[in-house]
């Protein structure tokens, strides 16, 4: 015996790396454990989009050039089924194998298993197959006939084949939060399947490399631009609160994910003095953003699980926040956090949020800066060893 650990040999699965979100994230800080040896396969792989990080690490490719036009688009996102069966990953080289999805990856499985030892990193079951998340669509994504019966009937086929996937082929489960946990089981999901959640790492570091912050008179939205971000709801609400606050702007921060609905939002800022947009910046002036902010508002749709909440308390900042989402059950104690109460319809959406930027302004109190040490990468990165040795 040299006492020398084992070193796990890990494929860990993630279906595009196309964009710079928390998923991506959670990947990059993955692959640095030193107990796990991860190799990371995948469907689409686009670097100039993602974190530069990601050319640190070999990327494996296992689909058709084709896959990346059908990943951006929502409904043609089935096609991924019939890629998945001639997908091969070499498992045999592998101890573990890991599925990171939020829906989709998981038919991934029913050409590749590692029986007993394929695990799945579960940020959300599909979100297009949630009823909630569905209802939402129908109103708000769908708007004609057509589209709403070939969604209606792409749910139905996914939902059939989804069960059988995690009942034939998932053996144990990890889910990011609580509430993407509670999807699975109205799913009907995880019969017979072991389960645990663990939270992705929150990274603040990079927020203590500012000195000598200024409060400014702008409120900060972080948050990829797609419509289940929506800022446009967000902007007819602030567009009806600023013609009684005219002393205040607000800027919007992401990523494009969607270019037709960036240039939607674009349309809507058209003009407008009060509001501005940056994208793809760094991590330096975002930190500058973020601590030189009155305050952050967070109003995606039923958010899995959320990072923005968690850096604007570490930044020391008040929270606008819609009162649904996976962050919710951390923060539900916080005093500088603002609730907006979750809307379906985006009309009353935009009522609920001028109402709560309204009662932020005649309340507000800054606290002293949170932050969540369960949420650190080294705890992240501990349990998650912990959970793909014991699974």
């Amino acid at each position: 015996m040299n006492g020398k650990k084992k070193i796990l040999k890990v494929a860990l699965f993630h279906p595009w790396i196309k964009s710079k979100g928390g998923a991506e994230r959670v990947i990059l800080e993955l692959v640095k454990s030193k107990k796990l040896e991860i190799d990371i396969y995948t469907w689409v792989y686009e670097p100039e989009r993602t974190f530069e990080e990601f050319k640190k690490y070999k990327i494996n490719v296992i689909a058709p050039k084709i896959a990346k036009f059908i990943s951006r688009n929502y409904l043609l996102r089935g096609l991924f089924l019939p890629i998945a069966f001639f997908s091969k990953i070499p498992l045999e080289k592998y101890n573990k194998f890991i599925i990171s999805t939020s829906g989709m990856a998981e038919f991934i499985a029913f050409r590749n298993y590692k029986p007993r030892n394929t695990i799945a990193y579960v940020y959300t079951p599909l979100r297009a197959a949630n009823n909630e998340i569905s209802a939402w669509n129908l109103k708000n994504r769908y708007n004609n006939y057509l589209s709403r019966k070939i969604y209606l009937l792409a749910v139905s086929i996914y939902k059939k084949m989804e069960k059988i996937v995690w009942s034939k082929r998932i053996n144990s489960a990890i889910f990011i939060s609580n509430l993407s946990l509670e999807r699975a089981k109205s799913n009907n999901l995880i019969k017979n399947i072991k389960t645990s959640v663990i939270y992705p790492p929150v990274n603040v570091d990079y927020l203590k490399k500012v000195e000598n912050p200024k409060e400014g008179k702008y409120f900060l939205y972080v948050s990829r631009f797609n419509l289940d971000k929506r800022q446009d709801v967000l902007i007819n609400a602030w567009k009806k609160f600023n013609k009684a606050h005219r002393e205040y702007k607000l800027l919007l921060v992401g990523h494009i994910e969607n270019k037709k609905y960036f240039e939607k939002i674009l349309s809507l800022c058209e003009g407008d003095k009060s509001i501005e947009i940056k994208t793809d910046i760094r991590d330096l002036e975002l930190s500058k953003i973020y601590q030189n902010s009155l305050a952050v508002i967070f109003v995606p749709l039923l958010e899995d699980f959320g990072i923005v909440p968690f850096e604007a308390l570490a930044a020391g900042k008040p929270l606008i926040v819609v009162d649904r989402g996976g962050y919710s059950e951390l923060i539900k104690n916080e005093k500088n956090v603002y609730k907006i109460k979750e809307k379906f319809l985006n009309h009353l959406m935009v009522e609920e949020i001028e109402k709560t930027l309204e009662n932020f302004i005649k309340i507000k109190s800054v606290d002293k800066k949170i932050v969540f040490n369960e949420l650190s990468k080294e705890n992240f990165i501990k349990q998650m060893e912990k959970a793909i040795k014991a699974s």
